[in-house]
């Protein structure tokens, strides 16, 4: 099949990883960068105050750019409020990964054009009833993993306890706080910028990595870690994580009262702690793979 994606080419993106699984699947897939193109012009520099990122370009204005055809547009959410326009006036199938769905912001700015695509997939459950509003043909959708990156290698667990990720008060205050908490009474190694192998060596040198959600997402954190083979300590979510994942059994998730005890629990009990990253690590790399996922995004034309 002969695929277009359309993304912002940030390393690790889902747009990344679904366009190395689609190759690796045999598909013939050539990608549009939403932001670093002449076709996107960038007005910060000269409207600073003006919320919107660009001016936005037709999808016919950017087919005109590549000498084939295409049998499917598949469009990715991503950092900053980007989208082409015009799906509705193309008669190749055009599908939506709505990812940061827990932000309204995202949502708002969704619900303009949901409706031009045949087909959306929604990162969050949560969202799943509202999105179908706009567009009858909703998918709930997740994050995964890629076993080729993130994996497990041959290392010591030097860490008893690591975050990877933001730690700015005003964006993430609880995830500041509860970081606060177990930096109090465990050793508690805290990483920013870290991605790629970087990323995954750290993961694999821990013993626990915590999450804590920014809005009760299910994050790409909760298969990175899992698909390393480490034990992961998250926030209990009600967003259809337990639908996917099993606590105690995948990963361990706590709530504001009990995260002192868990850890010190699980950084107390090796075996059980090894046996429940093992459990994850085999769950998630059988099920939630980004190859998985791209099967189940092509899965919604050939029924179409």
């Amino acid at each position: 099949m002969k695929i277009l994606l359309v993304y912002n080419h940030l390393p690790w993106s889902c747009g990344y990883f679904i366009n190395k699984a689609l190759l690796k699947m045999g598909h013939n897939v050539k990608t549009f960068d939403l932001t670093r193109t002449p076709y996107w012009i960038d007005l910060r520099h000269i409207l600073p105050f003006y919320a919107p990122k660009g001016i936005p370009v037709s999808v016919a204005s950017v087919l005109k750019t590549f000498n084939e055809s295409f049998d499917l547009i598949i469009e990715f959410d991503g950092t900053g409020q980007y989208h082409l326009s015009g799906y509705d006036k193309t008669d190749i199938p055009a599908l939506y990964w709505a990812l940061d769905v827990y932000r309204s912001d995202n949502r708002k700015f969704h619900l303009t054009f949901i409706k031009d695509f045949c087909h959306i997939f929604i990162a969050q459950n949560d969202y799943l009833a509202e999105y179908s509003k706009y567009n009858p043909n909703c998918t709930w959708l997740t994050y995964a993993c890629d076993p080729e990156i993130h994996r497990k290698i041959n290392t010591k667990k030097i860490y008893d306890i690591v975050f990877i990720g933001s730690t700015d008060p005003k964006g993430y205050p609880e995830r500041v706080k509860l970081l606060e908490r177990l930096g109090k009474k465990f050793k508690l190694n805290i990483f920013k910028g870290v991605y790629g192998e970087a990323m995954v060596k750290i993961y694999n040198q821990a013993k626990i990595v915590f999450n804590k959600t920014a809005g009760s997402e299910i994050n790409i954190r909760i298969f990175e870690t899992l698909a390393c083979g480490t034990m992961l300590l998250t926030d209990k979510i009600t967003n259809g994580l337990q639908n996917i994942l099993k606590d105690k059994m995948h990963l361990v998730m706590y709530d504001e009262n009990n995260l002192e005890e868990l850890a010190a629990f699980y950084l107390n009990n090796n075996d059980k702690r090894e046996q429940i990253a093992l459990s994850g690590y085999n769950e998630v790399t059988a099920k939630h793979t980004f190859i998985n996922r791209a099967q189940e995004i092509l899965s919604k034309i050939s029924k179409n």
